[in-house]
């Protein structure tokens, strides 16, 4: 009888223990491969701990989850402390699928041991599959500063990284594109300090502190991208751009001169005509660069502004011909270009060699001197000289024996000047500054077009 009731109260505990005397399976392919076995560090191997989470694991990895579960619990129930099988029962979390549960148990187990590699790989499982992708990055990477040679771990921060790069990235354009500068300005910070190496996050970072107006911060950051892409063109037109938004026109000069080498574009060679056509202006009379806002212009800006702007034209006009005897223009700030406009012969000297410097230029007189630069255009470009003169224009305002009719019809038909509402040239009409300028500027496309 003692020996039965020894024997009766063995199998209760045994019963008690969790199922204990079920043979621990022998396991040739493992259910769950990578899952990380949460190895027993020397200063908690007392005893028969290691033995029992080696047990425990081998019913994990044979699929038993329930008898896994039991004896993992079973050394949590025997020592709180003991983390390893805390950690283990993260990974039945897993297996089931309850990632909720299998991050607690991970946060537990890492409350006792920081950079316990098992918990750190078990708790990015965990998190990645509850779609939580940024912590379960961060968990990798820290399970990767442990331990690098983790081949499945690392391909995972290199996926996630993009993964998470990608979606901040996109975020931060919506936000550009919202113009909430301040959160993309944040978004980009985030994502630099993720990627220092990314140059394209410089140079878009750039753009939004262009639009913030922090032009020397844009400026510095377009430099950061090119630092690490010599390469990139559009840096380069990024950095010409800024410098010449802040009036550095020679360094902007430059830039725009290296990003027509490299890639020449639109954008590129616009920008180095708008600069040397800056830094020409800067170097003009003041005079000058008053025309534009000017209420009315006189021969003198006209003569100016052909000089300036057509200069190779009026220049290759002007070769071999005499200079003129001008006796009203040796003192005038335009002195240089009115010579030089009637060496071209796309203005004349009146009665006495007087040019007349100062008088206003009204229309009639504007489609004259246009229409001399015209002629000088279809050495150049006949087919489109021949367009513009058989071109049927009509006046309300003038008959074909008006003096500036021929002129005016030319002018018109070239796209230079144009009729009002009701057909009217209005030839007597003032010319403004910014009228002379536009028709001195859709000359100059002209004779781009020509040349």
């Amino acid at each position: 009888m003692r020996i039965r009731a020894a024997t009766g109260a063995w199998m209760a505990a045994a019963l008690i223990m969790g199922g204990c005397a079920a043979r621990v399976p022998l396991v040739t392919t493992e259910a769950y491969p990578d899952f990380v076995f949460p190895a027993v560090p020397p200063a908690l191997a007392a005893g028969e701990v290691e033995g029992r989470q080696h047990d425990a694991w081998m019913f994990l990895q044979a699929g038993q989850i329930e008898q896994a579960e039991q004896r993992f619990a079973d050394l949590v129930a025997r020592n709180a402390a003991f983390y390893p099988a805390t950690a283990g029962l993260g990974w039945v979390a897993v297996a089931r699928g309850s990632y909720g549960n299998a991050i607690a148990h991970f946060d537990e187990a890492l409350g006792r041991a920081t950079g316990y590699l098992p918990a750190l790989v078990g708790r990015g499982d965990a998190l990645l599959a509850a779609d939580d992708v940024g912590a379960a990055l961060e968990s990798f990477e820290d399970a990767l500063a442990v331990d690098p040679g983790l081949p499945r771990v690392g391909r995972l921060v290199g996926e996630l990284r993009f993964r998470v790069m990608s979606e901040r990235h996109a975020a931060a354009r919506v936000a550009v594109e919202a113009g909430r500068l301040d959160a993309a300005e944040a978004a980009y910070a985030v994502m630099i300090a993720a990627s220092p190496e990314s140059a394209f996050l410089y140079l878009e970072l750039a753009e939004i502190k262009e639009r913030q107006g922090e032009l020397d911060e844009a400026l510095a950051r377009t430099r950061r991208a090119r630092s690490l892409d010599p390469n990139d063109v559009e840096a380069v037109l990024m950095e010409a751009v800024l410098l010449e938004e802040l009036g550095e026109l020679e360094a902007a000069e430059h830039t725009y001169e290296l990003a027509e080498a490299v890639n020449p574009t639109d954008e590129s060679a616009e920008g180095l005509m708008r600069v040397r056509r800056a830094l020409q202006l800067a170097g003009l009379p003041a005079e000058y660069r008053g025309i534009p806002a000017a209420e009315s212009t006189t021969r003198g800006d006209l003569a100016a502004l052909l000089g300036v702007r057509l200069a190779e034209l009026m220049g290759d006009a002007a070769f071999g011909m005499a200079t003129p005897i001008l006796t009203d223009t040796r003192d005038h700030w335009a002195s240089r270009w009115i010579v030089e406009t009637v060496r071209a012969g796309v203005m004349a000297a009146g009665a006495g060699n007087r040019f007349e410097p100062a008088r206003q230029v009204r229309r009639g007189d504007l489609a004259d001197v246009v229409a001399g630069v015209l002629d000088l255009l279809s050495d150049y470009d006949p087919d489109a000289a021949r367009r513009w003169r058989a071109a049927r224009i009509r006046f309300s305002d003038m008959n074909p024996g008006h003096l500036n009719f021929d002129s005016a019809t030319l002018a018109v038909a070239a796209g230079v000047m144009r009729t009002f509402g009701d057909q009217r040239f209005d030839p007597t009409g003032p010319v403004s500054g910014s009228d002379a300028v536009g028709a001195v500027e859709q000359l100059v496309r002209l004779a781009a077009r020509a040349g």
